[in-house]
């Protein structure tokens, strides 16, 4: 595999009500890329995102999953996060760890409640969020009463890149107005037809155009100055300044999708391919101390574990993002929080259960590494001689309290070790051993 820098990565969390089709969005992408050769479905349980037992068997997303893929000279990093409320944490530590986000919203609901409440800790974590109005295959689907509420929730910061060419079971295109063509698909087609936009249609693109140019102008001075001058920009100035305005949260682009049908998913990946921000693009995080590390690929190696999983088979995965310099398979490093060392002897990028090898990974990237021996969540790993820990993902306080207790004393250590295993995969989990009960 390549090696990526860090202007070559893109890191995304893709989010949104439980429903509204993520983990299929996210399979059309990776069969899309090349990765997978045949998409799995919810319903068959044969999905990369959704892989445990739990998840197979409850038809929906438990855990958070990382996929990433290659495409058009980039590496593509995302986390598929849970719908569900209950498991918000994998949102939260997906967010803080990635650059934006892709918002999914059910065309046939809109805006529910799981997406006011994922939508806000992209507000606190200040992320740019593209958002995905998905299904419109559904028979309930309804664009404008979708946007509509968009826009009653979120204002005109949302600034549609594409609308629909019917919904339901007659959707079959999209006019998409940065491009300014139409995407027509055939029956059971997944490639679209690209064509010039009809004139039934024309007077409706050209409003949307006029919409998206200036929202894409104002994040710019340059370019504000050239639309006034000229009274328009290139595809290439307007996406400059579609990205700016994501990054400032003053811009929430909006596309049009079929996950189960796989259209104008493609579209969808090219766009995010040459708009998201990179690592280097956004603010820089803090550490311990208060001190911004960048991600310079030169700099000092520091690791951060936002997740570990255990699979049957291998054990432990724990998944890191190199927040500052570069780790090499083999590689030394010493954990700031439990004071060991730790030899990387492999390194790898992940879709799910499939691990591809990587011999190195730069500042930015996301990458994973199995049977580590003493790495735990949130924990920080650095070269020689670097001493800094990161502490940055807050979780909101649990809802539920429970007591439980071993049968016998027998039972009391396993007990003990299953709670911090099952904390070590959710830590929104606090675990406390109280003499009392």
């Amino acid at each position: 595999m390549k090696v990526y820098k860090t202007n070559e990565i893109k890191n995304i969390a893709i989010i949104g009500n439980a429903g509204s089709g993520k983990t299929t969005l996210a399979e059309a992408m990776l069969f899309e890329s090349g990765l997978i050769k045949r998409r799995g479905t919810v319903d068959a349980k044969n999905t990369v995102s959704d892989y445990f037992p739990v998840e197979k068997e409850y038809g929906y997303s438990v855990f958070s999953t990382v996929f990433s893929y290659e495409w058009k000279d980039k590496m593509m990093n995302f986390i598929d996060c849970p719908g569900s409320d209950d498991f918000i944490g994998g949102v939260i530590s997906s967010l803080n760890v990635t650059d934006a986000a892709v918002m999914v919203i059910n065309a046939a609901n809109g805006v529910e409640v799981g997406t006011i409440n994922q939508f806000q800790y992209t507000d606190k974590l200040h992320k740019p969020v593209v958002i995905v109005i998905n299904q419109l295959d559904n028979e309930r689907a309804d664009y404008d009463n979708t946007l509509s509420s968009l826009h009653e929730q979120y204002g005109n910061k949302v600034v549609p890149v594409q609308y629909p060419i019917g919904v339901g079971l007659s959707f079959d295109g999209i006019v998409d107005v940065l491009k300014q063509k139409l995407y027509k698909w055939t029956p059971d087609a997944t490639t679209p037809e690209i064509l010039d936009i009809p004139e039934s249609e024309k007077e409706r693109a050209e409003e949307y155009y006029r919409i998206l140019l200036e929202a894409a102008a104002e994040n710019d001075e340059g370019l504000m100055e050239k639309y006034f001058d000229q009274g328009t920009l290139t595809e290439e100035e307007m996406r400059e300044g579609i990205q700016k305005g994501m990054i400032d949260r003053s811009l929430f682009p909006l596309f049009c999708t079929s996950g189960e049908k796989n259209r104008a998913v493609h579209r969808l990946m090219n766009f995010l391919c040459l708009v998201a921000p990179s690592p280097d693009q956004v603010p820089a995080p803090v550490n311990t101390d208060g001190e911004e590390v960048k991600p310079d690929a030169s700099g000092p190696t520091s690791l951060f574990f936002f997740k570990t999983t255990v699979e049957s088979h291998i054990g432990e995965v724990s998944y890191f993002k190199v927040m500052s310099g570069t780790v090499k398979e083999g590689d030394d490093l010493t954990n700031a929080d439990r004071h060991s060392k730790e030899r990387l002897a492999q390194i790898y990028t992940v879709a799910g259960q499939i691990r591809n090898k990587a011999e190195e990974l730069q500042a930015g990237s996301i990458g994973a590494a199995v049977k580590l021996k003493d790495v735990r969540t949130h924990n920080t790993l650095n070269e020689k001689g670097v001493e800094q820990r990161f502490d940055f993902i807050r979780y909101p306080e649990p809802r539920y309290r429970r007591a439980i207790k071993p049968v016998n004393e027998a039972y009391a250590e396993k007990l003990n070790e299953a709670l911090t295993r099952m904390k070590g995969e959710d830590p929104t989990w606090i675990v406390e051993i109280s003499k009392e009960l």
